[in-house]
């Protein structure tokens, strides 16, 4: 009985490694634009250190302002991306049907230069809250010096029966953050080298935003 049991366990463990190990599943296109989960690489925001030496005490490296830390609010998954994260949310509207944040989109340089048609989300959770978010149809093109926060920031809207419980939650229980996590497809065209292409990035987010509720 003994050893029945320890191989049903090892069978379980086994099989819950092999998925966990498999890689996500994405479309194979979207709209005419095929899914790549590799297309930009994203360009180190980090200044290189500087030689010093011993008893200087200039800093040895920087990073620039305008740029999110890759490290805040985000995990360290390794397939976890940094091309998308959001700015500091706001809150926009409150009407019987719900509450509406604004929050902007940051988009980090890549070492290619692109063009953004428009932008998907898919399984967005915020505050443990599914939540829908339309479309983003202002195309952009992708910042190659610095990070790039679009004109147009996201809407988030929560119906209001998730939203009284997730005030009420709030306000209790005082959080400064809400963990974020989710997909967004990047879709539009790439170059590289002497070449463009038509593609849709899948971008996995987990990450936190400033809570937006907080003292009100």
């Amino acid at each position: 009985m003994k050893t029945r049991a320890f191989l049903a366990v090892t069978l379980t463990l086994s099989c819950a490694a092999v998925r966990f190990s498999q890689p996500r599943a994405y479309p194979k296109e979207i709209r005419g634009y095929k899914v790549e989960r590799a297309a930009v690489e994203l360009k180190s925001t980090t200044k290189k250190r500087k030689a010093t030496k011993p008893g200087d005490n200039a800093a040895t490296s920087s990073q620039d302002p305008s740029v999110p830390d890759p490290g805040a609010g985000t995990s360290p998954d390794p397939n976890v991306d940094q091309l998308i994260t959001f700015g500091q949310p706001s809150l926009a509207r409150v009407t019987p049907l719900g509450i509406t944040f604004d929050v902007p989109v940051v988009v980090a340089p890549i070492r290619q230069s692109g063009h953004v048609d428009f932008l998907v989300f898919e399984d967005m959770i915020v505050n443990e809250h599914s939540i829908q978010i339309d479309e983003y149809h202002r195309a952009f093109d992708l910042p190659t010096k610095r990070a790039l926060t679009l004109r147009e920031p996201l809407h988030f809207f929560i119906y209001l029966p998730v939203a009284a419980l997730a005030a009420v939650d709030e306000w209790s229980n005082a959080k400064e953050t809400w963990p974020v996590t989710g997909r967004v497809y990047v879709c539009g065209k790439y170059k590289k080298f002497l070449f463009s292409f038509k593609r849709c990035v899948p971008v996995e987010l987990n990450l936190t935003m400033n809570n937006p509720l907080k003292g009100r």
